[in-house]
């Protein structure tokens, strides 16, 4: 069944590809599970507990086991016991509970963007492979391609231009680079199966770039502390441990046991009884348990402070790298135009004797130009990949 819906996906955009990998994520499953649970234990920690029954016979004689009438205290009796909380621990521990379920959203929440940035990851690297193969190929089938001015070229000058065709094809740079790229292809067809638990046989588009990097820093850090998820999973552990602290509070307030029961005795009156029981905290147990909650608390509002600032520093990495990256590239695009220049030239002045080994040492600098800015571009898509998990896209 599965391979079925693979093949129907296999012409997928890429946010149909997420949009299935989502719907059909294992782990997404087991997180609705866990909620669910959670829901009936907030329900579960708002009630009292159960009351006790209790029934028996008192005072049994040892050479009359069976006789019940001969002194007062034989009776036999039930009786019921229920303890009353005196504080609001339960109304707490439910509140607790509503937390978690708040906490397991937010897995849910950073367990998309993880998924979709997968995706688009092997999206992006599986187009830029497939770039790669058509620089080489297109720079391989100019090599083969015969010209009509090698028939002017005097033998030697032939020779010399046919020798130079031959080691570029020989080249073990471009064929490696071409096995690489057919490889990292594979290679995200592997990467979806695993996130997506789906089949792909091909790459119908590309992702979409966007220009975050000529975004203000302070933006992007505003929306990096609104909708990251692992930011939202720290703030609402703080808030589990916050209220950890007010149930060990409440808790220090002992519950009340109260039981009453029916006394029956033959030849003589039946009575009740009633007592109260009332425990006393004397050892400091429970203002210990304050204080370690208290200490719980510490700890998630530093772990807190510990991924903002990490989320932070993520994207302020992310942005100078972006920068620089795209400094190269226009670096590099000034030498494409210089040598689109310069092959012109070189070609212009092949009716006038000019060097033909010349002009295809020209396209060989203007493959290895064209390589060159494809995987600075693949850089920079992955880091703007980077920058979207950070901002909590799906």
């Amino acid at each position: 069944m599965i391979l079925g819906l693979s093949c129907l996906l296999n012409a997928q955009t890429l946010q149909e590809t997420i949009d299935y990998s989502i719907a059909h994520n294992y782990q997404l499953q087991i997180l609705e599970e866990e909620r669910a649970i959670v829901e009936e234990q907030k329900s579960i920690e708002g009630l009292w507990d159960d009351p006790v029954l209790q029934m028996g016979i008192n005072d049994l004689q040892s050479d009359k086991p069976f006789s019940r009438n001969i002194e007062a205290m034989q009776n036999q009796f039930v009786a019921l016991s229920q303890t009353i909380p005196l504080s609001k621990k339960l109304e707490v521990a439910s509140q607790i509970e509503s937390e978690k379920i708040n906490l397991i959203e937010e897995q849910k929440e950073a367990l998309k963007v993880n998924i979709a940035f997968g995706i688009r990851e092997a999206f992006i690297k599986a187009n830029n492979a497939k770039h790669t193969l058509e620089i080489l190929d297109a720079y391989i089938d100019f090599l083969n391609k015969p010209m009509e001015l090698l028939i002017h070229l005097s033998a030697v000058q032939r020779d010399s231009v046919d020798k130079y065709i031959k080691t570029q094809l020989l080249q073990k740079s471009y064929q490696l680079q071409r096995q690489n790229a057919l490889q990292s292809i594979e290679i995200a067809k592997e990467q979806i199966e695993r996130i997506g638990n789906l089949k792909i046989d091909f790459f119908t588009d590309s992702v979409l770039e966007q220009n975050l990097h000529e975004n203000s820093l302070d933006a992007l850090v505003e929306k990096v502390l609104e909708r990251n998820p692992q930011l939202g999973i720290a703030n609402v552990l703080k808030e589990v441990a916050s209220q950890g602290i007010d149930l060990a509070r409440e808790k220090e307030q002992a519950d009340l046991k109260v039981t009453g029961g029916y006394y029956q005795r033959f030849d003589r009156n039946d009575y009740v009884s009633f007592s109260v029981a009332y425990p006393l905290f004397v050892r400091g147990k429970q203002e210990k348990q304050r204080v370690q909650a208290l200490r719980r608390a510490n700890i998630q509002n530093l772990s807190y402070e510990k991924t903002k600032v990490e989320l932070e520093q993520a994207l302020k990495i992310a942005l100078h790298e972006l920068k620089a990256l795209h400094k190269e590239l226009a670096i590099l695009e000034e030498s494409r135009l210089k040598i689109l220049k310069l092959i012109e030239n070189a070609k212009s002045e092949l009716s006038i004797g000019g060097s033909l080994i010349r002009y295809y040492e020209l396209f060989s600098k203007k493959t290895e130009n064209a390589l060159a800015s494809n995987k600075k571009n693949l850089a920079v898509l992955l880091i703007k990949n980077q920058i979207r998990q950070l901002l909590g896209e799906i």
